[in-house]
C-alpha cells in the first residue's frame, strides 16, 4: 500500500487542479514536467470534507484516454473522461454522482458525451453532443491505485481501467489557464492543434504552410520580411539547423513556456502570440519569431 499523504497535501493537489495559475514572468525558466502525486486512501476519520478529495487527480489508460477526478460539492464526484483520437479530434464524457465512501463507488445516470473537431488554426469546427443520459459507475481501488469506469449501453457494458499517474500517450491539462495571460484560446487547442501544425511545418520545412501562420512584418536573422512573398523568397535557400531540429523534435506541447511576450516552442525556435487577446474577437495564435534558420 502506498503511503498516506497529509490532508494539506490533498488540498494542495485539489487547488492546483481547480485554481487559475499565474503565468511565469520573463525571468522565469521553463518548469520541469509536473510529477504526479500519489492518491491516498480515504481516512476513516470524518473531517467534514468531501471524501472523494482523497482520490482527485488524473487516471490514465495506455491508449490516449484520461479520466480527471474532481470533488463536486460536499459529497459528489465529477469525472471527465477525454479521448484524443488525433490533433483534430477529441471527445469528452462528463459524469457526476454521489461518492459512496464505504464502497468507493460513484453511480451516474446523466453522463454527457461531446465530440469536438478543430480547424487548422485551432478554432472549433464542430461541437456535437452525442448523448446526455449515459449511465454507469466508477469504482476506486486504493490497493493498486486504479479507477474502473463501467459505461452501460444497450449492446452491453464497457469496462475501462484507469491507473493513477500521467498518461504516456496523451497530455493532461494540468491548468486550463496556463496560457491565459496571452490568449483566450482553449489550452487543448493551443497544444494539440496549433502547436502540432506549427511544429510539423517547421520540421518539414514547409515554408508555404508556415507563411500563413506568421504575423508580418517578421525579422529573421536580422532581415525584416514584410509579407508572405518576402518570407518565401528569403526561405528559398534556408534550412533548420540540426540542434534546433532536435529541440523541436523534443517539444511535447505540454505546458509550454509562456510569459508576457507569448508562448515559446522548443528552446525558442518559435514564439506565438495572439493579436486578438483582450478583445471580443476570436482568439488566434500567430508566429512572431522564428529561430534556428540557417543557409543550406
Amino acid at each position: 500500500m502506498k503511503k498516506l499523504f497529509a490532508f494539506t497535501v490533498i488540498m494542495t493537489l485539489v487547488l492546483s487542479l481547480a485554481a487559475c495559475g499565474s503565468a511565469p514572468t520573463a525571468e522565469t525558466e521553463p518548469s520541469a514536467e509536473p510529477q504526479a502525486t500519489e492518491p491516498v486512501q480515504a481516512s476513516a476519520e470524518d473531517n467534514g470534507q468531501n471524501p472523494v478529495m482523497n482520490f482527485v487527480g488524473v487516471y490514465s489508460t495506455d491508449y490516449s484516454t484520461e479520466a480527471l477526478v474532481e470533488a463536486e460539492g460536499t459529497e459528489n464526484a465529477k469525472i471527465t473522461v477525454t479521448w484524443a483520437g488525433s490533433p483534430w479530434f477529441h471527445n469528452q464524457t462528463v459524469m457526476s454522482g454521489r461518492f459512496d465512501p464505504q464502497t468507493l463507488t460513484v453511480e451516474f445516470n446523466s453522463a454527457t458525451l461531446t465530440e469536438y473537431t478543430y480547424n487548422s488554426d485551432g478554432s472549433v469546427a464542430e461541437e456535437t453532443v452525442s448523448y446526455t443520459d449515459g449511465t454507469g459507475r466508477a469504482v476506486f481501488n486504493p490497493e493498486d491505485n486504479t479507477l474502473t469506469i463501467t459505461e452501460e449501453f444497450s449492446s452491453g457494458n464497457i469496462d475501462t481501467v484507469y491507473t493513477w499517474g500521467p498518461s504516456p500517450d496523451m497530455k493532461y491539462v494540468s491548468d486550463p489557464d496556463h496560457y491565459a495571460s496571452v490568449t483566450a484560446m482553449d489550452k487543448a487547442k493551443v497544444e494539440t492543434v496549433v502547436g502540432f501544425h506549427v511544429r510539423t511545418a517547421y520540421l518539414s520545412e514547409n515554408w508555404y504552410a508556415l507563411a500563413d501562420m506568421i504575423r508580418y512584418p517578421i525579422t529573421i536573422n536580422g532581415t525584416e520580411l514584410a509579407d508572405s512573398d518576402a518570407f518565401l523568397g528569403y526561405m528559398i535557400d534556408k534550412t533548420v539547423s540540426e540542434s534546433d531540429r532536435d529541440a523541436m523534435l523534443e517539444e511535447d506541447f505540454l505546458d509550454m513556456f509562456v510569459n508576457y511576450q507569448g508562448i515559446m516552442m522548443g528552446d525558442g525556435e518559435i514564439w506565438l502570440s495572439d493579436p486578438n487577446y483582450g478583445t471580443d474577437a476570436e482568439p488566434v495564435l500567430e508566429i512572431i519569431a522564428i529561430n534556428g534558420i540557417v543557409n543550406r
